[in-house]
């Protein structure tokens, strides 16, 4: 496993993933390993059509799996539903990339341009290009547009991108020792 994650770390992951009928889900998932959809319904009193949709789309970003079987009186197919919790470091970290990656795009730009804005909260900043085919007017509200000190917003995201930056070499670091310890068996 390449990390250990907390156990509410997952359960908030499920809820940033699918609101919180899926946070719910998994809280059954993490204290029941291979329990089978019917059962999750009727423990949250959920339509089990809306359970399975769950299951399935967690089930899709790799972070649950089943096991098919049959059952021995129906001859029906069961799914019995696990959380694999080794694959959920995996998905947050290539997310976490994904981010940065995001995050390095919009300081490049945010260093790069002149932005010119109302400075109503909510409305539009537009590049010097689009704010002259407007006249300088806010798409809006129609007010002027004045050039936009983004001073704050660079400063905020390369604070943010040296977080992140700082947590992921953390949680690699954690990997390379793990490699190095089952290299060594």
């Amino acid at each position: 496993m390449l990390l250990i994650i907390e156990k509410e770390t997952i359960i908030e992951l499920a809820r940033l993933m699918g609101g919180e009928e899926s946070a719910n889900v998994m809280k059954i998932l993490l204290k029941k390993p291979g329990i089978v959809d019917e059962e999750i319904a009727s423990r949250l009193k959920m339509d089990i059509r809306d359970v399975r949709k769950i299951l399935h789309r967690l089930n899709e970003i790799g972070i649950l799996h089943y096991e098919l079987a049959r059952d021995k009186e129906t001859e029906h197919r069961v799914f019995k539903w696990y959380v694999q919790e080794e694959q959920i470091s995996g998905f947050i970290l290539t997310n976490m990339k994904k981010i940065l990656d995001r995050l390095r795009e919009k300081l490049e730009s945010e260093r790069n341009s002149q932005y010119y804005w109302c400075g109503v909260l909510g409305h539009p900043r537009l590049l010097f290009d689009e704010a002259m085919e407007r006249f300088f007017r806010c798409p809006t509200c129609g007010n002027p547009l004045l050039s936009h000190d983004n001073e704050e917003l660079i400063k905020a995201l390369e604070w943010k991108l040296r977080e992140i930056e700082r947590a992921l070499e953390e949680m690699t670091r954690f990997k390379r020792i793990e490699e190095i310890e089952q290299n060594k068996k």
